[in-house]
């Protein structure tokens, strides 16, 4: 029987750490007992207290997120501390986190190639590590198609956008936050980008620079990931769910 040590390695080697940022911390989250078997695996944008109580109701005792439960070192493990309380409540259930994620953004099939999937782009290549950039169908040409059929495919009303321009033809994602990536989207001559999150002043920037910007939300940019991540799982040999909440 599998067991939770040898599922890891498994997930580390199909989601390997040589694409992770060099700022990340991702990995091995919490592993109570690597000797345990595995029963069955939640997948997750975030191993939140709700993600926790889930996988306890659906007998899991792994849960695999994109986002890293613990990103930062934590100065003492109590339950005062958001983070601390999540931790101590998947050791006391016994529950293992495993957490993937610039190396999930970048790797073939991962979270941008997931969501230029949905969007339905064509011809795609990185533009940047964890970028994509392809062209818009062709029945998606013009900014209110695009921008309707996004809102409908990711299940998001509304999202702020900027119009800067009428035509959608070359089209840049970055999953995510994208905001510290505009003059590479610029440079990769993308006539509209979409991201998850950005601040206020790059909204102004995007339509002073005349490019058009589809911010979709952070959760609803990377969610298109997990049956990937249900997938990857799976072909490591165990049963595994979605989370279906934030």
């Amino acid at each position: 029987m599998l067991t939770v040590g040898q599922l890891g390695e498994l997930l580390e080697e199909r989601i390997p750490a040589s694409l992770r940022e060099p700022w990340d911390h991702d990995g091995a989250m919490v592993v109570p007992n690597r000797s345990a078997p595995v029963t069955k695996v939640l997948c997750a944008l975030d191993c939140t207290s709700g993600a926790i109580e889930y996988a306890k109701e659906q007998g899991c005792n792994v849960i695999v997120t994109h986002h890293p439960l613990l990103f930062h070192p934590l100065p003492a493990l109590v339950e005062e501390d958001s983070v601390g309380k999540r931790v101590l409540a998947c050791v006391q259930a016994g529950i293992a986190v495993f957490s993937f994620h610039t190396r999930l953004d970048c790797m073939e099939g991962g979270v941008n190639d997931c969501l230029a999937s949905l969007l339905e782009l064509q011809d795609c290549a990185p533009f940047v590590p964890f970028g994509r950039i392809g062209e818009a169908p062709a029945h998606l040409r013009s900014f209110e198609a695009f921008s309707a059929f996004a809102e409908e495919k990711l299940g998001v009303v509304p999202f702020p956008t900027v119009k800067a321009r009428e035509e959608v033809r070359r089209v840049a994602i970055i999953a995510g936050c994208g905001k510290d990536e505009i003059p590479e989207v610029l440079a990769s001559g993308a006539d509209t980008f979409v991201t998850g999150e950005v601040l206020h002043n790059h909204l102004i920037d995007c339509k002073e620079l005349g490019l058009n910007l589809l911010c979709v939300t952070h959760e609803a940019s990377e969610r298109p990931v997990l049956p990937f991540l249900r997938e990857l799982v799976s072909a490591c040999g165990a049963e595994a769910t979605i989370y279906p909440y934030l």
